[in-house]
């Protein structure tokens, strides 16, 4: 299903790119099913997307079937982060709007390469610009943590969707996420919506709920800074089947109430006009 990697130029004529960043430091909410369901979302629109894996863990780009990279075998994302090197021959094109920049497990010491690099906190929006006309949107897979390279990826990002689940520490999760966004965008004097928040989706939720799940998933849908972009209906197999095909829900089942969920996602967050 995957194309061979190589490409060295945009494929289409230029045009406008954003770059949004799925996050939350905590693991386990389902950033990456969003982030390749909504991809395959956008794909459906017409959009040409780039998904960058930013996990070390690599489940992103083993998602898309797509395999990881190896620092041992050439160059890989965390050497063109640092180096600024073309990043064009390591992505792949599992799909024909659908291309993944994959993740290499030599990424656990980028937050420290990245610290250790003058302008370190640039260095992903450098790279990004590599990419700049060729893709109508970016998705950056964040891995659960904040550090010196998701607030790099951060940095290059126009825009954040926040995921989480429902349990007691959601909230706080939310609260910390939105208050490192604004630290970052402090630290290098940029006004405070330099990264705007699309909104947030709840990715997790078991029903029926008790008296205190259903407390926070209120607190959730009424967050009074995020818009509440919907919640991931977990209870269908088609993401689990889709998955196991190496397929967004969207090629998987389109027809399926899931793959209409995603679809919904892409217009609410305003990454495509609605039909």
């Amino acid at each position: 299903m995957t194309t061979p990697r190589g490409d060295t130029g945009p494929a289409t004529p230029a045009r406008e790119t954003r770059t949004v960043c799925v996050t939350n430091y905590k693991g386990g909410v389902g950033k990456t099913t969003t982030i390749i369901n909504l991809a395959g979302a956008l794909a459906y629109y017409g959009k040409r997307v780039l998904v960058v894996d930013g996990d070390p863990q690599g489940n992103a780009t083993d998602g898309f079937r797509v395999e990881m990279l190896d620092e041992d075998e050439g160059p890989t994302q965390g050497t063109v982060v640092i180096d600024g090197s073309d990043p064009h021959p390591l992505v792949a094109k599992p799909f024909e709007n659908i291309h993944v920049l994959p993740a290499d497990l030599d990424m656990i010491y980028l937050p420290s390469r990245l610290r250790e690099t003058e302008g370190g906190e640039f260095r992903y929006a450098r790279m990004l610009r590599h990419f700049q006309g060729e893709y109508d949107v970016i998705l950056i897979d964040q891995r659960p943590a904040i550090d010196t390279d998701t607030n790099a990826q951060a940095v290059a990002a126009d825009s954040a969707i926040i995921q989480v689940d429902v349990d007691r520490w959601a909230m706080k999760a939310v609260t910390r996420q939105l208050a490192a966004h604004l630290k970052v965008n402090d630290a290098l004097g940029r006004p405070a919506d330099a990264l705007k928040h699309l909104g947030l989706i709840i990715g997790k939720v078991t029903k029926p709920m008790g008296a205190f799940d259903q407390a926070v998933y209120s607190k959730l849908q009424q967050h009074p800074r995020l818009p509440y972009l919907g919640e991931i209906p977990i209870r269908s197999a088609d993401l689990k089947e889709a998955r196991e095909e190496g397929k967004p829900v969207q090629f998987f089942r389109p027809r399926s109430d899931t793959a209409g969920f995603f679809r919904d996602i892409a217009v609410k967050a305003g990454l495509v006009e609605a039909a």
